[in-house]
Parts: structure tokens; sequence; C-alpha cells
């Protein structure tokens, strides 16, 4: 299914949706500190996820497609918070590995490089849990066919929204007077 089969409404939505997210986003960064924090990076980094899940997922059918965007908000939420998880904030030279210019780059290629192929095999999951739970017999059974679809297509949201999300992290580290390491 190509996206102009979706009705323009849905990708107005979704598009008011998003820039709404980074209108908040913005206004976030101009009304905290120098230093962005968790409230701010997660903030700029669910839209982002947002965004990124709407890009990767534009040829699946409006249901899958709309689980895909939750996960990649969800992704995008949970990738900005994770240099801090990595590295944790507990004095301002906490930047390490997790924030190096290095090792994020070197995740940023290996990610954007293998990135469809997951979704690709993600999508095929659900997309044979898909067919068994429409030839089950067992209502359980079905019912276990079905949560395991919308996991994998959730799934295959959430790893475009994990990477989208941890890279504005690094982005709006980067615009801080302590900006990013090399390498540690």
């Amino acid at each position: 299914m190509n996206s102009e089969a979706y009705p323009r409404a849905y990708f107005g939505s979704i598009s008011h949706a998003t820039s709404s997210m980074f209108r908040h986003s913005v206004q976030c960064l101009l009304t905290e500190d120098s230093m962005p924090n968790r409230r701010t990076h997660t903030a700029v980094g669910a839209p982002s996820g947002l965004a990124c899940s709407v890009f990767t997922s534009l040829g699946q059918d409006f249901p899958d497609f709309i689980t895909e965007c939750f996960g990649g908000l969800c992704g995008g939420w949970t990738g900005a918070a994770l240099p801090d998880i990595i590295d944790p904030p507990n004095h301002p030279g906490h930047r390490s590995l997790g924030h190096g210019l290095v090792p994020v780059g070197a995740g940023l290629v290996f990610w954007a490089e293998n990135l469809g192929s997951w979704q690709d095999s993600l999508r095929r999951l659900a997309n044979e849990h898909q067919m068994q739970q429409i030839t089950a017999q067992d209502p359980l059974a079905s019912l276990g066919h079905l949560l395991a679809e919308l996991f994998f297509r959730f799934l295959a949201g959430f790893l475009a929204g994990l990477g989208a999300g941890y890279y504005s992290h690094i982005i709006l580290d980067h615009g801080t007077p302590r900006c990013i390491p090399f390498v540690a």
C-alpha cells in the first residue's frame, strides 16, 4: 500500500501532532538552563523518533503504520534518555563513551546501514503471526499471535525511534559549553 492510499486527514493530524511536539521542544530549550536536562532531551527525542518512524513506515497498511509510529515515539523517548543512562550525569564532566563523537558516529553508521533490514525482518515476523492468528482455532492462541504481531510491529518502529532519539540527545549536548568528547 502506498502513501497515496492514506486519507489526508491522517497525515494532517500526524503532521500537526509532530509540529506541536517540536514547538514544545523548542519552548523547553528556550526556558531551561544552558544545559539540556532529561525533560529537554525527551521533549526533542520523542518527536524525532516519531518523525523517523513515520518516514520508515510509509509503505505499511494504516493500522501497522500507526503501531510503528507509536513504537517510534516510545523509541525516541527511550533513545533520548539512553546517553545519560550510559554516562550518568552525576557531575558536569560526565560525558564519556555514551556521548563520544567517534563511538556515537560509528553507532549511527551501523544503525543507519542495518535499520531497513532489521525492520524488514520484524515485519516478516509480524506478518507470519498475523497469518497464524487468522488460521488459529483456539481463541487463546489467536490472542497470542495478535499480541506477537503487535509487538513486532511496535519494535520495528521502536528501533527507528531509538536511534533518532539517541542522536537528538547528542546534537543537543553538542550545542552546550561542555560540547561532546571526541572519543571518551
